[in-house]
């Protein structure tokens, strides 16, 4: 399967949303899908920039500058230091062989939820229908368990450490968030 380098054009992003969703439907192979290397890495996470800018513009423009810089600064933080802490986790477990293997599918599946569960956000702030957010319900539970699949596959040391991850990750989104909110002061709700 072909991959794209840094390449971070919309067809290009399109490609990975699309290998992403089959990845999560059991239809493609997740060695398959990525570019599990240093550019591959970098283009998940620059990535995750864009959809996160994509999916913050409209709420931005709706509550100010300083909600779109929170939440672009909010996202840099958090994959940087996901990333920093999954791989010193992983270099701790002598897992280095499996580092970008796990790493970049990670985050491709973490931006794909992050851009459906936006997009649905925007359809809220839009319609002013709140019921709508049930949707994202499914999305984040389909979410949890590829992620808990995914290293369970990749890593190749069972569930718990799967889930050791995942609830890294979550901790680092909860403390950031937390952070965010009482620097920035941004509305919840």
């Amino acid at each position: 399967m072909q991959h794209y380098g840094l390449t971070l054009a919309p067809g290009v992003l399109f490609i990975y949303i699309k290998r992403t969703v089959l990845v999560m439907l059991g239809r493609l192979s997740i060695d398959d899908a990525f570019q599990a290397n240093i550019p591959g890495l970098w283009q998940a996470i620059w990535s995750s920039m864009i959809f996160t800018f994509l999916v913050s513009v409209y709420p931005g423009i709706q509550n100010g500058l300083t909600l779109l810089f929170a939440n672009m600064m909010m996202q840099m933080v958090a994959v940087l230091v996901m990333v920093f802490l999954f791989m010193a986790a992983l270099r701790a477990l002598q897992l280095e062989a499996r580092m970008f293997a796990y790493i970049v599918p990670f985050l491709w599946i973490e931006n794909v939820q992050h851009l459906f569960a936006g997009i649905i956000q925007n359809f809220v702030i839009v319609s002013a229908n709140p019921k709508l957010l049930m949707l994202i319900t499914p999305i984040i539970v389909w979410t949890i368990y590829w992620l808990w699949r995914l290293g369970k596959v990749q890593l190749q040391r069972g569930g718990w450490i799967a889930t050791g991850f995942l609830a890294l990750s979550f901790v680092i989104d909860l403390l950031l968030f937390i952070i965010v909110q009482v620097r920035v002061h941004m509305p919840v709700g």
